[in-house]
């Protein structure tokens, strides 16, 4: 599949336009073009530029609101329930995760559900915000409905997502983030696009047999990571951030829309940030220390190859599949964008 380099900032700037066209105010449309960039930028290309089309289409289909109004449905200081009225996932995800790292910085804990929202992006987003701000950040979301229950043929359950970040003395923070299925859902969008198969053990078909075809992959379910264990884990995370939220949780999720939950530490409430950073550079130590393997030149830690990504392609550019660009091309001709 080839590809094309493409400068961050343009790809930012076209983004943004493009969700302006549709009703989003500028403010909303940088946010929303700035995560979907940083996604490719961190080489999660499942939930980059290539799900703007799908914005889009929900956009001009009403089903997403371009301009809402977010709203605090309870608030008990540390403990939040928000409103996102609707609005592009990454929109509400990244106003409920500001009020979560304010509040965490205030009450050195805080917890915020958010409901009425949408696909958000990548959670690895969320919880970085956290950490720059001296924080452990946690975060989850629910996704549609595309894995079934252990011994189960029926969809029920989302490949919910969940990123932890935490604070580190190197030039980049631990970042985890992980979807409960065995791979994420975009994964087969990506692979679609450029024409590919995916590896027997992704995902089966409507019938419940095992595919190496995307498009019967994403027509069928995902397999969850570990088995039972993906799916147990799974069902946890819609409970924290569908069920305790008074959002869409389970079945639910068939309709558009989903939910998340945000949660913030403050390292310092436990002990003095310099002996918690001290420690983590030992255990950061120890395990880039570890035995290696035939065939393996080094050991990593969640987050160190985004992060190297992440620079290479902030100097070089971002390689972005020929069908992608093209699918930019086909939204800016149908919205009048010259």
């Amino acid at each position: 599949m080839s590809t094309v380099k493409v400068s961050p900032e343009s790809l930012r700037v076209r983004i943004a336009r493009i969700f302006g066209q549709l009703g989003v105010p500028d403010a909303d449309a940088v946010i929303a073009s700035g995560h979907l960039v940083e996604a490719d930028l961190r080489g999660v290309h499942s939930h980059g530029v290539i799900r703007v089309p799908t914005y889009v289409k929900e956009l001009r289909a009403g089903l997403i609101n371009p301009r809402p109004t977010m709203s605090i449905v309870s608030d008990h200081g540390g403990q939040l329930v928000v409103d996102g009225d609707n609005a592009l996932g990454q929109v509400a995800a990244n106003h409920a995760n500001e009020i979560a790292i304010e509040r965490g910085r205030t009450h050195g804990m805080a917890a915020v559900a958010l409901r009425h929202s949408n696909h958000c992006g990548t959670m690895a987003y969320y919880t970085t915000r956290a950490v720059s701000h001296g924080l452990i950040g946690i975060a989850t979301t629910n996704a549609g409905i595309n894995m079934t229950p252990s011994g189960s043929s029926q969809k029920l359950v989302g490949n919910n997502p969940i990123s932890i970040a935490v604070p580190s003395t190197r030039i980049w923070p631990l970042v985890l983030d992980m979807a409960t299925s065995l791979v994420a859902g975009g994964k087969l969008d990506v692979a679609r696009a450029r024409g590919e198969s995916i590896p027997i053990g992704w995902a089966r078909d409507a019938e419940g047999q095992p595919t190496t075809d995307p498009t019967l992959g994403r027509a069928g379910s995902l397999e969850p990571m570990g088995g039972p264990k993906g799916y147990g884990l799974a069902v946890m995370l819609d409970i924290l951030a569908g069920v305790l939220s008074g959002g869409r949780f389970g079945a639910g999720l068939g309709a558009p829309g989903s939910a998340q939950f945000f949660l913030t530490l403050d390292v310092t409430r436990f002990m003095p940030l310099d002996a918690f950073l001290e420690r983590i550079d030992e255990l950061i130590d120890q395990l880039h220390a570890a035995t290696l393997i035939d065939g393996v030149e080094r050991v990593y830690v969640a987050g160190e190859i985004e992060f190297g990504l992440e620079e290479a392609r902030n100097r070089d550019g971002i390689p972005l599949d020929v069908p992608v660009v093209e699918a930019l091309d086909r939204v800016e001709a149908e919205l009048g964008i010259g």
